[in-house]
């Protein structure tokens, strides 16, 4: 494989994918059926999945051949049609009713409709609808269903696990390889995604031994005591950790079918009280009198299973992500979709072979491009050597240094650690220093009160310092949060924190300084270093916006979810804007977007730079948008942004690019040996445009970044707008160029920068509440069963108050 220059300054590349082409459609028409049995829950797929195969099996003269099932509410029949009909069935001799489900049709897909999807206009799959994605279930269903239920997994579910080669992990975690299967439609045809994935799985045995190994315990009494630790993080990771794991219990116990899932944990179990037949008991009691079992560790936790019930940890047993390299991961697709073993099997499906589908075993080959990478220039407009996507700030000086004063170093490590402190301090300010952002001067050392930290800060307050450094231990996620609501809401002052374990390393303590260094001056107000190419010029007069959403953990109701923007206000993308809004959990349009662009919007105007003119151009990169939810994201946004422009006659002519960036997706490019970088990757700047993109909207696969371990992964860029009728390869660059203007690394990221700080200042809005209201708000939500019961108020007046977040305090 010989790369070849290109006139346009660009290289040629061919690469392997991990997409297998679908050489032949389904031959024959797939009927589809919702599936409604009142009878059977729904949160029960593979008892579903027993009822379905069950009806199908006693009324062979209504199905023929065999249909496929998702395991939740939709069934196909290939190649034949049934009518619409309720069927009892009985799954054993001894149910005393049948179950009842109803089908009923509701559409049906052929090679038309396929054909559409794929075709050249891209017409027909914008107007499809809900056929396409009926049709791209139902071709799911095929290629995935046979292997699910070969390997025992939902037949609904995109990977499969298996334990073949799982490696240890520690913490009582191993790592199950697995396998995605994913049907796209492409420009011309229709392909398989296949990709190697990993699960961490809590390893087969006895629950206190995994437990002890997790909590890196060698004395069960410390287990005891962990409810009580005076440090609760450990207690709660714990619990974390175990939650909706499956157990069972021994044998002499209970004789379970299969595991159930853990619900909480709860202190000293044997201690733990519950009614019998109306009498009061304990847990210890219990199992001595039940079982004739005497607990041996009665103090340590128990699991709650279900509603009510309490085991002592001693009496169960659990039921049952490593990184590799791109040849070995590609070794590892052919070899699940070709190998010995067919894990996919693509060549015994009966699915397959009744439907008449046919997919090529050979990966698919494809060609693209390695951009050429921009300039990043530093004080005296001193370009940095870009190698291999990474620059060095030896021998520079920030382009813009703003020299930090009355540097304040907020030591909460231990007094022994002093030496080492003030080692790391020296250290830190020459680096600062000789890049040109140090005003002189020793830096004041204050001793941190951890017990009392809002008194800490508080005396820190009224020495005004003008930036502090903060010295935390390795585990102080309290102490931070103060600190940074501190910074954040009532002080404005910049805090850095580095943590115990990354100072005190010694070796490569110079590089970690400058990483530091980075961040600190970005923070500050200063400029590290822009980024120059040719479409930079054409950015005078462009506005440039991150937008990013970020949701509270799983099943959390009660917390609202951050909707952000960032946007630059100068031609070189160098300083930022920002504004942020709270919404219900797990909305993923940004209902303000309105209201915060016309921030955004007031704040590039008022930049001395732009003389009071708005921009001709905003380029939008949206961050956090599954596939199905592109288009209505898209006219949501767009649609606000387009009426704030044209609510004023000097913004009406102003034209708008929206873009979704995405890394969630299973695309992986392989060069041959040789011919990629030091890791085995492609080289930061491949890009495929063609081939393997969408047959109705125009996108680009970026691979911006450098390998270091494993296999890279592209972002995925989708453009849903283009007024400006920018051109594919300028889109490119500018978002390749835009990876190299992180002000905190000196390496090009994986997606552009203002992505990457609308994702931050999202996690970083979490410190706008102290720990204290969290947990007030938290009281006051705790009822909350839905979004619909969310109160978003009670967080929004919190939240509005204090300092409005202008800097990159999110770094």
């Amino acid at each position: 494989m010989q790369s070849q220059p290109r006139p346009s300054g660009r290289t040629r590349m061919r690469v392997i994918t991990n997409s297998f082409a679908v050489t032949r459609v389904p031959t024959v028409v797939l009927f589809q059926y919702d599936v409604i049995s009142p009878t059977l829950k729904p949160d029960n797929p593979r008892r579903r999945s027993e009822i379905i195969d069950k009806m199908q099996l006693t009324n062979a003269n209504i199905f023929p051949r065999r249909g496929m099932y998702d395991g939740k509410n939709i069934f196909y029949t290939i190649g034949y049609k049934v009518e619409n009909m309720t069927i009892p069935v009985q799954l054993n001799k001894s149910d005393k009713t049948p179950y009842i489900v109803r089908l009923t049709n509701t559409t049906y897909i052929d090679s038309n409709t396929l054909n559409d999807m794929v075709s050249s206009n891209g017409r027909a799959y914008r107007q499809g609808g809900d056929q396409n994605q009926a049709a791209i279930n139902a071709l799911q269903l095929i290629v995935r269903q046979a292997a699910n239920m070969r390997h025992g997994f939902p037949l609904q579910a995109k990977s499969f696990f298996t334990k073949d080669g799982a490696k240890e992990l520690g913490g009582g975690l191993q790592a199950w390889r697995g396998y995605f299967q994913s049907v796209r439609p492409v420009l011309g045809r229709l392909l398989v995604n296949v990709d190697v994935t990993h699960s961490a799985v809590v390893k087969a045995g006895p629950l206190l031994d995994v437990a002890m190994e997790f909590c890196n315990f060698r004395d069960i009494r410390d287990l005891a005591a962990l409810p009580t630790d005076p440090n609760p993080q450990r207690w709660l990771k714990l619990q974390r950790f175990l939650k909706g794991v499956l157990i069972k219990p021994g044998s002499q116990f209970a004789k379970w079918s299969k595991g159930r899932p853990i619900r909480a944990l709860i202190p000293n179990a044997g201690g733990y009280e519950f009614h019998v037949n109306g009498q009061p008991t304990t847990v210890r009691q219990y199992f001595q009198q039940k079982y004739n079992f005497a607990l041996r560790y009665s103090t340590v936790f128990g699991i709650q299973i279900g509603k009510d019930a309490v085991f002592p940890a001693e009496t169960k047993s659990f039921v049952s992500l490593a990184v590799q390299k791109p040849h070995q991961r590609l070794g590892s697709i052919e070899s699940a979709v070709s190998g010995d073993r067919q894990l996919l099997d693509y060549q015994q499906s009966d699915f397959l072979a009744t439907a008449g589908m046919v997919i090529s075993t050979r990966p698919l080959e494809v060609e693209g491009h390695v951009l050429t990478p921009p300039q990043v220039l530093f004080g005296g407009r001193q370009a940095s050597p870009i190698n291999n996507g990474a620059w060095n700030v030896m021998g520079r000086q920030f382009l813009t240094p703003k020299k930090i004063d009355k540097l304040m170093v907020l030591v909460c490590v231990d007094p022994s650690e002093r030496q080492a402190v003030e080692y790391f301090t020296k250290a830190l300010v020459g680096n600062l220093t000789k890049l040109g952002s140090y005003a002189g001067g020793a830096p004041y050392f204050h001793i941190a009160n951890l017990q009392n930290m809002r008194k800490t800060l508080e005396e820190v307050h009224k020495m005004q310092p003008g930036f502090v450094l903060v010295i935390l231990p390795a585990s102080a996620a309290i102490p931070r949060r103060y600190i940074k609501f501190w910074s954040s809401v009532i002080s404005g002052i910049p805090t850095q924190c580095v943590r115990k374990g990354k100072y005190d390393s010694g070796k490569g303590l110079d590089q970690y300084c400058n990483n530091v260094a980075l961040k600190m001056h970005a923070k500050y107000g200063g400029i590290n270093s822009v980024v120059y190419a040719p479409i930079m010029d054409k950015l005078m007069g462009t506005m440039i916006i991150g937008c990013d959403v970020s949701h509270p953990a799983p099943g959390v109701n009660n917390r609202p979810s951050f909707a952000s923007m960032v946007a630059s206000v100068d031609r070189f993308a160098s300083y930022w804007t920002s504004a942020i809004e709270l919404q219900k959990p797990r909305q993923e349009i940004i209902e303000a977007i309105g209201p915060m662009f016309q921030t955004l919007l007031n704040a590039f105007v008022a930049f001395p730079e732009n003389q009071g003119r708005c921009p001709h151009t905003v380029i939008v990169y949206r961050d956090g948008v599954s596939e199905g939810e592109y288009e209505t994201v898209a006219a949501a946004e767009y649609d606000q942004i387009k009426r704030v422009l044209q609510s004023k006659e000097i913004t009406r002519n102003t034209k708008v690019v929206f873009i979704i960036v995405t890394k969630r997706h299973h695309t992986r490019f392989f060069p041959e040996r040789g011919a990629g970088d030091r890791s085995g990757n492609c080289p930061p700047g491949f890009v495929v445009e063609d081939q393997i993109v969408h047959s109705a909207i125009p996108d680009y696969y970026l691979l911006s970044h450098s390998g270091i371990i494993g296999t890279s992964r592209p972002s995925h860029y989708i453009v849903l707008r283009n007024d400006a009728q920018m051109t594919q390869q300028q889109l490119q660059e500018l978002s390749f160029n835009l990876c190299h203007s992180y002000a905190a690394a000196t390496r090009s990221v994986s997606i552009p920068t203002p992505v990457y700080y609308a994702d931050l200042l999202c996690g970083h809005a979490d410190y706008h509440f102290s720990p204290d209201e969290v947990a007030n708000l938290d009281d006051d939500s705790s009822t909350n069963t839905s979004n619909q019961d969310f109160n978003l108020e009670q967080w929004q007046t919190v939240f509005k108050r204090g300092r409005s977040q202008k800097s990159l305090y999110f770094l």
